[in-house]
């Protein structure tokens, strides 16, 4: 127990709140700019078990902030980060599942969990993982960056009447724009990680005020912070997620060329002119007011079709949401961007 005697020589914790921890089993969603240091934090702490849940590999254009990869590094990024959590403390186990959470895997990861900690940057999975751990009564830390600027909020998930992320979100917005897009503060993503690490330390151990169905948010350039109680607004049911035959994301995106265009019934660019100001031949320009309804109205059903943006993220959340729309529509993003 020397490991973790700077955190049990305080009364909160002890060798009960130790206890508690080597017994719990926390799944990590997503291990880039926040699952990073959560992960760490968590196994530093001596969490029995981690999962972490990552399908994706590093990119230079997040290292900045995603501050456990080397450059180059080119293996799964929950591979990696376990290894690093591994080497930080061999008494926690810690499992690396190589694949995104989707709604074929999310009940078996979330029921093996005590606490889950959504740490992915897409808002699909999000609401995925919200949905599925308020289905599965399994307590939930939520945390989100954008520019300066984060969010977070543990759902106890006690009750199904609870307080859940749709009571703040009721969809997944597929217009908001992504880090590649309006780029992110990298010290905001590690202090919103702190707080997240340190929300599931204390709701695991019982101790302090973490905030309980209540939105925390936090400006890094003042570091200014408040809290918003969250009253339940949202009164549909939520469906099993993986009681539907969804899509995996690698039915959704493909890895087309600018030769691959003409094999497409009509290709849609969500890039604005200054990103692009000359567009490619036979590509419709998407603007920034309803995409969604804009891909509809000149969409038919058994029509085959691509999206693309500047990272492939909100391509990939349009595609995601037309085809939840209508299963007929093969709507598909470009994995990479824009193509060339």
């Amino acid at each position: 127990m020397l490991r973790y005697q700077r955190q049990t020589i305080l009364p909160e914790i002890g060798q009960t709140g130790q206890q508690r921890l080597m017994d719990s089993h926390v799944l990590v969603v997503g291990c880039g700019g926040l699952g990073g240091p959560v992960a760490a934090y968590l196994a530093g702490a001596g969490i029995g078990t981690l999962t972490l849940v990552d399908g994706d590999k590093p990119e230079e254009s997040n290292l900045h902030r995603q501050v456990f990869f080397q450059t180059g590094a080119t293996d799964n990024k929950a591979k990696l980060l376990a290894q690093h959590c591994a080497l930080l403390n061999p008494s926690t186990r810690v499992c690396a599942h190589e694949s995104y959470l989707e709604a074929n895997n999310a009940k078996a990861l979330i029921e093996a969990a005590d606490l889950v900690v959504e740490c992915s940057d897409h808002a699909q999975t999000k609401h995925l993982v919200s949905d599925a751990c308020h289905l599965l009564g399994t307590p939930l830390v939520y945390a989100a960056v954008h520019k300066y600027e984060g969010y977070l909020a543990v759902f106890p998930n006690e009750t199904l009447d609870d307080i859940h992320l749709r009571d703040v979100f009721p969809a997944p917005d597929p217009t908001l724009p992504d880090c590649a897009t309006v780029g992110v503060l990298p010290t905001a993503v590690g202090l919103i990680a702190m707080l997240q690490a340190n929300a599931a330390l204390c709701f695991l151990l019982q101790i302090g005020k973490p905030p309980l169905r209540q939105l925390l948010t936090y400006n890094a350039l003042d570091n200014h912070q408040h809290r918003l109680k969250l009253r339940k607004s949202y009164t549909k049911p939520i469906p099993e997620p993986w009681q539907k035959a969804q899509l995996t994301r690698a039915d959704l995106e493909t890895d087309a060329t600018l030769a691959d265009l003409p094999n497409y019934d009509l290709v849609f660019s969500m890039l604005d002119e200054q990103r692009e100001p000359k567009l490619p031949k036979d590509v419709v320009r998407l603007t920034k007011r309803n995409p969604f309804g804009q891909c509809l109205e000149r969409m038919k059903p058994g029509g085959k079709y691509l999206i693309y943006c500047n990272s492939g993220k909100l391509s990939l959340m349009l595609v995601s949401q037309i085809r939840k729309h209508d299963a007929s529509i093969e709507a598909l993003s470009l994995r990479t961007g824009r193509p060339s």
